[in-house]
């Protein structure tokens, strides 16, 4: 952590104290790279002059704001920026994390036949494949991806064990290879308690609460390209849209936004400025294609 030359305390301020600790700390954040460890709260008290409660309470503010994250044992850490997308413009997680300046990469965990289920938009009967994936970013685990679709489509594409083994490999980036475009996605989130193994995947120590997210990708002729069961910590997993309430005729209300970085949150371009976030990217946790 960069090192204040005096001590925080300026009692002509009208700030919280600790508001004051969180400016402070916030430009610290900003001179130091992701992964970087932050001084422990007695060593931030006795730097700033202030209490271990004022401590605490601000760098509690920094965690909910995902700015840093805590490994227990071993500190507090920068964390890395978070990833925003429209839903409006669908984009696989290879994709989406390449679009922030980040490595994808993954680790099979299961890749074969898989048996039908009710929950799926597959016919009784049909021949599936299932693909089931550690997704990695910067090489630290981020979520699980587990796709399963049609045994045509799967021998189309021509997906073998070596071929999705490599960690360079994407799902809809093979799509494409073979002629088969995703035009569109349909999308359902929710909350649940992790499964042991899922704990364990993304090393989820305490808050062990997942965002379960369900995607159905379709072709431009309605062939279902792939579902994928995703599921990402919570904490690193957040929503945002806007509603509209039509008061007057209908008309588009939505602009193009530009590509951009605040905050500590990256923007990809797209149709319009809402949609999944994704991170802080670390290594005490826990797109398809």
């Amino acid at each position: 952590m960069v090192r204040s030359p005096a001590p925080l305390a300026d009692p002509m301020m009208e700030r919280p104290l600790y508001r004051q600790l969180i400016d402070s700390l916030r430009r610290d954040i900003a001179a130091r790279q992701p992964g970087d460890r932050i001084d422990s709260e007695p060593q931030l008290s006795r730097r700033f002059g202030v209490s271990r409660f004022t401590v605490t309470r601000a760098v509690e503010a920094l965690v909910d704001e995902g700015l840093l994250y805590r490994r227990q044992g071993l500190g507090t850490f920068v964390a890395a920026p978070a990833l925003t997308r429209a839903p409006s413009y669908l984009m696989s997680f290879t994709e989406a994390v390449a679009a922030a300046g980040r490595a994808p990469a993954h680790r099979v965990l299961a890749f074969g036949a898989a048996e039908w289920r009710p929950d799926l938009p597959f016919a009784e009967g049909e021949a599936l494949v299932a693909l089931d994936r550690l997704r990695l970013v910067d090489g630290m685990a981020t979520a699980i991806h587990r796709s399963v679709l049609s045994r045509a489509v799967a021998d189309r594409v021509g997906l073998t064990a070596d071929i999705v083994a490599n960690p360079a490999f994407s799902l809809y980036r093979r799509f494409e290879e073979a002629g088969l475009f995703v035009e569109r996605g349909v999308e359902m989130l929710r909350a649940r308690p992790a499964s042991d193994e899922e704990a364990r995947l993304l090393r989820l120590l305490e808050d062990r609460v997942v965002m379960a997210v369900r995607r159905q990708s379709f072709a431009a002729d309605g062939t279902i390209l792939d579902v994928v069961d995703a599921v990402y910590d919570a904490r690193r997993y957040a929503y945002e849209a806007e509603i509209l309430r039509k008061t007057g005729p209908a008309e588009q209300t939505t602009r193009p936004q530009p590509s951009r970085e605040k905050n500590h949150v990256l923007q990809v371009d797209s149709e319009q400025r809402f949609g999944p976030r994704l991170g802080p990217w670390s290594d005490e946790r826990g797109e398809g294609g």
